[in-house]
């Protein structure tokens, strides 16, 4: 497997984390995972919370944690790459794993895009991008064909209660 954690094979700066396992002639596919934190003060008092803070935009700064599951996604990622290491007699290509920055705002996928991302990795023959959700059950996978949860928009919005998921407040 060829890392090259924010670095193109040139050696210059790279926006996200790119690594490609070849496999002989074949298709390349892209798998990619969000690995962004959201802005948000972990206040859940488990001994594993969140403590770092960042600064945002506006020069504020701010709690950060990973509340959308994107832990989850990275760690996904990093499974499929090792179950997929693991049975390379079982396939050939090239596997192109994506860790993209910035997901809920957009912002990742368009910076690593503007970076070239596809003249210095190769553009695939089809992609996945991995994401969960609340809708389906642990332990199951689902698969839609075409877009997915592309989209992002952004409100402020007061809510006084129990907490719980922006996509399904208690």
């Amino acid at each position: 497997m060829t890392d090259h954690v924010g670095k193109y094979p040139d050696g210059s700066q790279a926006y996200g984390v790119v690594a490609l396992l070849e496999n002989g002639a074949g298709p390349r596919l892209l798998i990619r995972a969000d690995m962004d934190a959201l802005p948000v003060v972990e206040e859940t008092g488990v001994p594993y919370a969140s403590h770092v803070k960042s600064t945002n935009a506006s020069g504020q700064e701010v709690g950060v944690m990973h509340a959308c599951g994107h832990d989850i996604h990275v760690t996904t990622l990093i499974g499929t790459a090792r179950a997929l290491a693991a049975s390379k007699s079982k396939w050939h290509g090239t596997l192109m794993l994506i860790g993209q920055p910035a997901e809920e705002s957009i912002d990742g996928a368009k910076a690593m895009l503007a970076d070239h991302l596809y003249e210095h990795f190769g553009k695939p023959d089809l992609a996945i991008a991995l994401h969960d959700t609340n809708t389906h059950a642990a332990g199951t996978v689902a698969i839609v064909s075409g877009p997915a949860l592309a989209s992002s928009t952004s409100v402020d919005v007061v809510l006084r209660g129990i907490g719980g998921h922006g996509a399904q407040p208690r």
